[in-house]
């Protein structure tokens, strides 16, 4: 099995790394900057460690990144390096991805995404090294990484069944998110009281589980997916808000 399936696209597959104040009633909810750490494992084997930023400034911008690096035996095979950045604005408690970038670095095939909203002509610019379309968009569509924002504003507003489109691979789908019951945690950050959600895309059964956690503002602690190779896992190290 190849380092290159077992840390590809953990954010954009659902990841979900966001963090936020809690809400009084009637307020909108509201971001906090943080930086977090996840240890990512196929089975029980350690394999990339993800790194998460939440960036915002006065005007409601934000900058969203995740960096993945493979660790132990999966670094001394391969260099991979996955990076994922969206840039966008919080209008009204929602969030308005404006661009997207995905980078994987590695030695036998990199690839490169690059996506760019026109609100005003509802269409979305998505270019590769190898080629470049347009595609029409509805309102509250989200980028494969901005989509996390949008699921964690979602709960904090008491929402519990959750859908909206997402501009992923050249389509616009539909992601839905279920809540089911409430459970007990274990992470290596502690152990935590949390939401379990399942999702799935537009026409597929569920095939990730993210475990939310209240007392953290709905961070998710911990989320697993199933692939061929195995049930992915990815739970959380630590955790620091960085407007204290």
């Amino acid at each position: 099995m190849s380092g290159n399936h077992r840390i590809r696209g953990w954010f954009l597959t659902g990841l979900l790394l966001a963090a936020f104040a809690g809400i009084a009633a009637g307020s909108q909810p509201r971001l906090r900057p943080f930086s977090a750490e996840y240890d990512l494992k196929l089975g029980y084997l350690s394999i990339g460690k993800v790194r998460v930023t939440l960036h915002l400034d006065r005007r409601g911008r934000y900058r969203y990144r995740a960096l993945t690096e493979p660790v132990g035996l999966t670094a001394v095979l391969r260099s991979d390096e996955i990076t994922e950045i969206s840039h966008g604005e919080i209008r009204d408690g929602t969030v308005v991805p404006l661009s997207y970038r995905y980078r994987h670095l590695k030695s036998d095939n990199p690839r490169r995404v690059d996506l760019h909203f026109d609100w005003q002509a509802m269409q979305v610019t998505n270019r590769t090294p190898e080629s470049e379309w347009v595609m029409r968009i509805k309102p509250g569509t989200q980028d494969k990484f901005s989509q996390q924002l949008m699921l964690i504003l979602a709960l904090m507003k008491g929402d519990r069944s959750i859908d909206f489109p997402v501009a992923d691979g050249g389509r616009l789908k539909r992601y839905l998110f279920l809540v089911q019951e409430r459970v007990t945690v274990e992470t290596p950050a502690g152990r935590f009281a949390s939401l379990h959600l399942m999702r799935r895309k537009q026409g597929q059964r569920a095939t990730a589980d993210f475990w939310m956690a209240p007392e953290l503002n709905y961070l998710p602690v911990k989320v697993e997916r199933r692939e061929k190779e195995g049930d992915f896992v990815m739970e959380l190290l630590s955790l620091r808000w960085d407007d204290e």
